[in-house]
C-alpha cells in the first residue's frame, strides 16, 4: 500500500498540512463567521420574539383586567338599576293599593249609607203600613173613632218592647 510506504510521508505530510489549513483558514475566516451571524441573528430573533411575547401577554393580562372591571361596573349597574326598579315598581303598586282600598273603603262606606237609609225607608213605609193596617182593622173591629196620635203612640210602645 502506497500509504503506508515511508518513501512517500514527506509527500503525505506537506499535503496534509496544506490541506489542514487551508480548511482552518476556510472555516476560519468564511464558514464560522457566517455560521456565528447565524446563530446571533437567531438568538437576537428569539430574543426579540420572547420580549414580544412578554409585551404581548403584558398588554392581554391588561386587557383582560380592564374587560373584567368593565364587566363589573356593568353588573353593579344593572344589579342597581334592578333594584331601583324594584322600589320603583313596590312604591306604585303600594301607591295603587292605597288608592285602591280609599276607592274600596269609600264605596263600603257609600253602600253601608245606602243599605242604612234603604232599611230606615223600610222601616218607615214598614211603620206606615202598619200603622194603615192598625187603623183599619180597629175601624172594623170597634166603632170607636180613635184618633191617628193614639195609635201611632201604641205603635211606638210595642216597636220599643219588641226592640228590648
Amino acid at each position: 500500500m502506497p500509504q503506508l510506504n515511508p518513501e512517500f510521508f514527506i509527500s503525505q505530510l506537506f499535503w496534509l498540512i496544506l490541506t489542514f489549513s487551508f480548511l482552518l483558514f476556510f472555516l476560519w475566516k468564511i464558514s464560522l463567521p457566517r455560521i456565528s451571524s447565524v446563530l446571533e441573528k437567531r438568538d437576537n430573533k428569539i430574543n426579540n420574539d420572547v420580549n414580544t411575547a412578554k409585551k404581548m401577554q403584558a398588554e392581554a393580562e391588561e386587557i383582560q383586567k380592564q374587560i373584567e372591571d368593565q364587566l363589573k361596573k356593568a353588573k353593579d349597574e344593572t344589579s342597581d338599576q334592578i333594584k331601583g326598579a324594584i322600589q320603583n315598581i313596590q312604591a306604585k303598586s303600594l301607591e295603587e293599593l292605597s288608592n285602591l282600598d280609599k276607592i274600596l273603603n269609600k264605596k263600603i262606606e257609600d253602600s253601608g249609607l245606602a243599605i242604612e237609609k234603604n232599611k230606615n225607608n223600610s222601616l218607615e213605609q214598614i211603620n206606615s203600613q202598619i200603622f194603615e193596617v192598625t187603623k183599619l182593622t180597629l175601624n172594623k173591629i170597634s166603632t170607636l173613632n180613635i184618633d191617628d196620635k193614639e195609635i201611632k203612640n201604641s205603635i211606638e210602645k210595642m216597636k220599643s218592647k219588641v226592640a228590648n
